[in-house]
């Protein structure tokens, strides 16, 4: 045992000097060499033509997937009812059916000295004059009605209501109806109160004012039609509507004169002056003025 121990020291001191020795052969040098880098290898994309999902999108009925894509024009949808034109006409009916609720006898009065078939007519005219609100309400009828038709006239039957257009049109022809018959009443009053004949202009005045009521009324089913029926109906009522003017014209103007004959001592030369200077000549005026708005 003596002999064993000095022998596995010298082997043990032997190995480590081995492992020194191996130790101190190895030599760190520095990194003097730069290190170049390593470009990426591309890798080919991978093909998924022939797969089944592209095979499945390839086939579909209704997508087109694999096209290129098409481009379209996008144009904003306009509205083509005619709601505006509808509740106007609905409200022109329900300020009539109004008068009618509320001042029926002022109706039938009114229609009596029109068609004559009173002969008390002057104590008639006495009780409608007593009536303000009704004959306001009538006198506002007509001025939409009127103005709603030379509204269509002048925009030739336009068939888009909604058009800003004629809505625009509509407001200048019920504006220059309204100036035309409320600056002709200032001036017959005033004519009336200077030449002292206050109750021949007031007789006069009624007249005007009492066939635009009834032309009012008589329009409102013709505008109807022109509103909403078809081609040829709107020609029909067109028609109508051009004699419906004419011939209460015709009637305001003959009742004026044979009134005027028994007031005044006027020619019919003096009474054609009148009807051109304050009658034709203004209607000439605003038709021109709104032609040209168009």
């Amino acid at each position: 045992m003596r002999f064993l121990s000095p022998l596995f020291i010298c082997c043990w001191m032997l190995l480590a000097g081995m492992l020194q020795a191996q130790d101190s052969s190895v030599i760190v040098q520095p990194d003097s060499v730069e290190q170049v880098p390593v470009a990426p290898q591309i890798k080919e994309p991978l093909d998924f033509s022939s797969s089944g999902y592209q095979k499945v999108l390839q086939s579909h009925p209704y997508y087109n997937f694999t096209q290129k894509g098409v481009y379209r024009t996008i144009i904003p949808k306009k509205a083509r009812g005619k709601d505006g034109l509808f509740y106007l006409l609905a409200g022109l009916l329900l300020v009539l059916a109004l008068v009618k609720l509320s001042f029926g006898r002022y109706l039938d009065n009114m229609f009596k000295v029109f068609f004559r078939a009173s002969l008390k007519a002057k104590q008639i005219r006495e009780q409608l004059l007593q009536t303000p609100l009704a004959s306001l309400l009538l006198n506002i009828h007509f001025v939409a009605s009127a103005g709603l038709l030379a509204a269509m006239v002048l925009h030739q039957y336009q068939k888009d209501p909604v058009d800003p257009g004629f809505w625009k049109l509509y407001g200048y022809s019920i504006l220059a109806i309204s100036v035309i018959y409320v600056g002709k009443n200032f001036i017959l009053q005033f004519l009336g109160w200077s030449l002292r004949m206050k109750d021949t202009t007031d007789t006069y005045i009624f007249i005007v004012f009492l066939c635009n009521k009834v032309l009012g009324i008589f329009l409102l089913p013709v505008l109807m039609l022109i509103a909403f029926a078809n081609e040829t109906l709107v020609t029909v009522a067109t028609t109508v509507a051009y004699l419906l003017v004419v011939a209460i014209f015709l009637y305001r103007y003959i009742s004026a004169y044979g009134f005027i004959t028994r007031e005044l001592k006027a020619s019919r030369f003096h009474f054609f002056l009148y009807l051109c200077a304050f009658e034709v000549a203004p209607l000439l005026l605003i038709y021109k003025v709104l032609t040209k708005i168009v």
